[in-house]
């Protein structure tokens, strides 16, 4: 499962929190892959793009965590890169993606967080994963 959220990056007064947001893509082990789409900030209202400019680094952030806990990747549409071509590295990112599985050696409680670290013997491997996983 993946999703491919279309945003400025930007909430407020939102009433879910991104820790929450996470831990729910995560239960139902669902890949974001966030793209931000921000116009640049206007300076004539300093006071104005001041607020903007924090809130907006502040929306990048989010976006690259919600990405790195799901598994995902974040993208943001600027510059010379299209939404075409941000979706053909997405699909390409899930055509190319593999799932392992394992048995753990000890039992945890259902619903537990376990942390999980993937270190690929060839070097030259590039491994994108989550760092962990809610037992069932």
């Amino acid at each position: 499962k993946a999703l491919i959220l279309l945003t400025d990056g930007v909430a407020f007064r939102d009433p879910v929190n991104i820790s929450t947001a996470i831990e729910f893509a995560q239960r139902a082990d669902c890949l974001i892959f966030p793209i931000r789409f921000a116009d640049p900030i206007k300076a004539y209202r300093p006071v104005r793009a001041a607020v903007q400019g924090i809130a907006s680094e502040g929306g990048k952030t989010a976006l690259r965590r919600l990405a790195r806990e799901t598994g995902g990747a974040a993208f943001e549409a600027k510059g010379n890169q299209t939404i075409e071509q941000i979706y053909d590295e997405i699909e390409s990112v899930l055509r190319n993606q593999c799932s392992l599985g394992f048995t753990p050696d000890r039992d945890a409680k259902p619903g537990a967080y376990r942390k999980l670290k993937l270190i690929p013997k060839e070097k030259t491997f590039t491994v994108t994963t989550r760092d962990g996983y809610y037992a069932n």
